[in-house]
């Protein structure tokens, strides 16, 4: 079974690579990785690029900075 696992993220460049690499290292594999870039000015847009061209099952959304998720 197919399950999301989605992470809003603003400004979170710090503790983005740790982050992601937790989910990417479950041991469930099945799932897909949307995450939401809620218009970061740090890096986190970078990391989030890196990842996404590393591991297809990671879904990014890039968007304005709206707020709350």
């Amino acid at each position: 079974m197919t399950i999301s696992v989605i992470m809003p993220v603003y400004n979170a460049g710090k503790y983005l690579e740790e982050a992601i690499q937790s989910i990417l290292n479950q041991t469930y594999k099945d799932f897909e990785f949307i995450i939401i870039n809620d218009g970061s000015t740090d890096k986190s847009l970078k990391v989030i690029e890196k990842y996404k061209n590393l591991d297809d099952r990671i879904v990014l959304i890039n968007r304005e900075n709206r707020g709350l998720i």
